[in-house]
């Protein structure tokens, strides 16, 4: 035993002051001593508040400890491990009708109820993570790259998907979306830490649960909070005493507290008493995320500084820098400040590229001269259109605060209208060209180069992609498209027809349409490929990736943003 503040019950209140600030072994706890009978039995406990109590009584200090001590003191078996230690004080503080957090310091005791040691309750909150079951609600991008991260740290981790299909190809190994090492480090935990997949929560007792499902807009612009609400249900169902529930999906702030709270609350278990919730965001880039779950500092809100500390325990396993923001609203708008923020500047920059079209203008070029040597404001570059499921959405996420804000934002509507022009702005481009040369823009054969919504890093992810709703106004029959990335089977899949090799599918179309900036883009002999034309061609060159010069020197008409070869 290391505490070393027991007293009798006849000691004086002097005495067990001394006690109690003066013992080296009393490992920093101080405020409490620990009463026993002559047998060794626990019996009491006295704080440093009984004290203050007694003495406002007018208690005197050489009075015994008796006359304030209380005498019946939660006790904890010391042969616990923590996570049961967990349990059992917050059942026994239910049972009683008060708050866990009153007992900060813990009495354990052996079977015979002697005395063993005094621990702080913050030694037992925050106890080794290793311990935990960690569930991911959602194997989509999100929660399947967190759910290797956690495992590849060593942790017991289960993925939880209603979608058979995803869960069938993740037992076999494979990612069902293209990231950067995920197959690899699927195939490595496979054989050192296999997650545990289901559909069925429950299926694998779990001590945290992780929501990752999505949160899109509606046609109307405003979130579907459906998946939430759903996997809100699912975890209050098989939640217990000492879990932690984190969301992960970004959402509109104030839908933590107002919309999934009720829900978990919806037993007999409530918040911050019997178990912990906070909000965690995922701020990873797709075709980065593995490296960027490791490198990115987390940022961390909750329920109260017990849920905070634990979550921040959490993704300590995982990460070196752990951001604490307070409440679970300040978390979530972290989020939504990031990505909106993302989304108006780039609108800025597609916005200078419409108006360089009345100049035919090219907007690259004047945006570079901009930046040039001057420090204060680098604009970014422009790009048919901004899409991908976060930036096409978490602008509407943030213009859409839960019930209760006084404001309702403007900022964010205002990029999605103009960075929501892509795809228009490319038809445009087409038709201009079709009408310059008397041709009919449903007849060009076309080629598309980037399906993909983003092309560094490199993803196969195309939903919201700005291509793939340009693709869906362009006459399928004379459409091929070429990503580097999306599979020819899956492009197929979605009724399209693949290109083999990129010179080849060039050499026979009238358009050419650069969508993404795959590095592999514009890696091809473009002058064999372009040279010698004896029709009008077009190639749209949305990322500024070729020589204008040298496409305009073979007769083909060159576009980006802002700017056209002139007639």
């Amino acid at each position: 035993m290391t505490f070393q503040a027991v007293v009798k019950r006849n000691t004086s209140i002097r005495e067990a002051v001394r006690l109690m600030g003066s013992q080296p072994g009393n490992r920093f706890i101080a405020g409490i001593a620990v009463v026993i009978d002559d047998a060794g039995k626990v019996i009491g406990v006295v704080t440093d508040g009984d004290i203050r109590r007694g003495l406002s009584r007018d208690v005197s200090v050489d009075a015994p400890v008796e006359a304030i001590a209380k005498f019946d003191p939660v006790t904890l078996d010391h042969s616990l491990s923590h996570k049961m230690m967990r349990q059992a004080v917050m059942e026994k503080a239910r049972l009683r009708g008060t708050d866990y957090r009153k007992y900060d310091k813990l009495v354990l005791i052996d079977e015979a109820g002697r005395l063993k040691d005094v621990l702080r309750l913050a030694d037992i909150l925050t106890s080794l993570i290793e311990e935990k079951t960690i569930a991911v609600y959602g194997m989509g991008f999100v929660g399947l790259t967190l759910a290797c991260t956690f495992a590849n740290a060593g942790l017991s981790v289960v993925g939880v998907d209603t979608n058979e299909a995803v869960l069938a190809k993740l037992k076999m190994n494979q990612p069902t979306f293209y990231e950067k090492g995920l197959e690899s480090l699927l195939l490595s935990l496979a054989q050192s830490n296999p997650l545990k997949l289901t559909s069925r929560a429950g299926e694998h007792a779990a001590d945290i649960h992780i929501v990752s499902v999505g949160t899109p807009v509606g046609k109307d612009r405003l979130p579907d909070m459906g998946m939430i609400r759903t996997i809100a249900k699912t975890i209050s169902g098989v939640l217990k005493r000492g879990d932690l529930v984190v969301l992960r999906s970004t959402v509109p702030v104030g839908t933590t507290r107002k919309e999934v709270l009720p829900v978990l609350e919806s037993g007999d278990l409530v918040a911050g008493r019997d178990f912990f919730l906070a909000f965690a965001p995922e701020r990873t880039a797709e075709g980065n995320a593995l490296e960027e779950l490791r490198v990115l500092p987390q940022i961390v809100g909750g329920f109260d500084a017990a849920s905070i500390e634990m979550t921040a325990r959490l993704f300590g396993e995982i990460t070196n820098t752990i951001v604490e923001v307070g409440s679970l609203e300040a978390a979530e708008m972290v989020k939504l400040m990031n990505n909106t923020f993302r989304d108006l500047v780039f609108s800025f920059a597609n916005e200078v590229a419409f108006l360089c079209d009345d100049f035919n203008a090219d907007a690259f070029r004047l945006i570079q001269a901009a930046n040039e040597g001057y420090p204060r404001n680098p604009i970014p570059l422009p790009s048919p259109g901004v899409g991908g499921l976060c930036l096409s959405k978490d602008s509407y996420l943030y213009s859409n605060p839960q019930a209760g804000s006084s404001l309702r934002p403007t900022l964010g509507k205002a990029s999605r209208a103009i960075n929501g022009q892509g795809a228009t702005y490319v038809l445009t481009k087409l038709d201009k060209f079709a009408a310059r040369h008397g041709l009919d823009v449903k007849a060009l054969k076309i080629l598309l180069v980037g399906l993909a919504f983003k092309g560094m890093p490199e993803t196969s992810d195309y939903r919201d992609s700005v291509a793939l709703e340009l693709v869906q106004s362009l006459e399928k029959s004379n459409l091929i498209i070429k990503d580097f990335v999306i599979s020819e089977t899956e492009i197929m899949a979605l009724g399209y027809i693949p290109s083999g090799d990129l010179a080849d599918a060039a050499r026979g179309a009238d358009a050419i349409l650069v969508m993404n900036n795959h590095y592999l883009n514009n890696k091809f002999n473009v002058v064999q490929a372009l040279q010698g034309r004896k029709r009008p061609t077009l190639l749209f060159d949305g990322w500024h990736m070729f020589n204008r010069r040298e496409i305009e020197g073979m007769g083909v008409t060159y576009a980006t943003m802002g700017y056209m070869t002139p007639a």
